[in-house]
Order: C-alpha cells, then structure tokens, then sequence
C-alpha cells in the first residue's frame, strides 16, 4: 500500500460521508477542523479499518454509529454517519432496532438522544424525498403526534 493510494482512499471515504466531491474535500475538512487534523484523519481513513474487505460498509457503518452513540455525538457528525448508512443499506428500523439493543447496554440517557435525531432525521429525509419529487405532507413527529 502506498502513501499516494492511502491517501486517495482517505479522501474517498471522507467525501462520500461529508457528501462532497473527492477535489473538493481536502479544503472542506480543513476549513471544519484545521489543516493538520484534516490531514492525518484523511490518511487514516486511507488505511485498513475503512477499506479492508474483512468488513461490508454496512457492518462498519454499524460499528461507526454504535460508537458515536455511545460517546454521545449528535448533530452533524451523527447526520453524516447515518446518511452513510442508509446509503450502505441501513434502514429506519434497523436503527431504531440499534438504538433500543445498545440502551440495554449503556443505558437509555444516551441512546434515547440518538433514537430523538435518528427519528427527526428520518422525518427530514422524507420530507425532503418528497419535495424532490414533487409530493406534499409530511410525517407529524412525535411528541405531536398524540403520543406522551
């Protein structure tokens, strides 16, 4: 494995979970976490835990998401990894299903939060499918929907 292609895998990666093209990435992450951070975290995501075939993307994708729920990240970063997911053949119920095992695990505080945003992100996703396709209405999120 060279630098040269570990390099180039690195910015593949990261481009398909920002969602922006390979040129561009290299400025984009610099611009979110600084010049040197981008770089070493490109390079190591040009190496084997994202490119070795022992794992799918839909297995690394459940890994990545089990470990940034349970660090408690949200917003973006959570939004990015789970865009990848589906991408890599997760669904919302597959999800929810992940959510619900891990708060047996490491407790209901943290993964409720993530159940809260996979739930709300799910919602913006098919709200946004639809406009792009021209359709009205939306699903109602809970806590409106009735439900206390």
């Amino acid at each position: 494995m060279t630098d040269g292609s570990r390099l180039e895998r690195g910015i593949r990666v990261y481009a398909e979970t920002f969602g922006v093209d390979e040129e561009a990435l290299p400025g984009v992450f610099a611009d979110r976490v600084g010049s040197r951070f981008a770089q070493e975290a490109i390079f190591a995501a040009g190496g084997p835990a994202w490119n070795d075939t022992a794992l799918d993307d839909r297995s690394r994708s459940v890994a990545i998401l089990t470990a940034l729920i349970c660090q408690g990240v949200r917003g973006d970063r959570l939004s990015s990894h789970l865009e990848r997911a589906v991408r890599a053949g997760l669904d919302q119920p597959a999800l929810e299903v992940l959510t619900v095992l891990l708060s047996l695990y490491v407790g209901q505080a943290r993964t409720s939060l993530a159940a809260e945003d996979i739930h709300a992100f799910f919602i913006d996703r098919t709200a946004h499918e639809r406009e792009s396709r021209g359709q009205e209405g939306t699903a109602t999120p809970w806590p409106s929907s009735g439900r206390a």
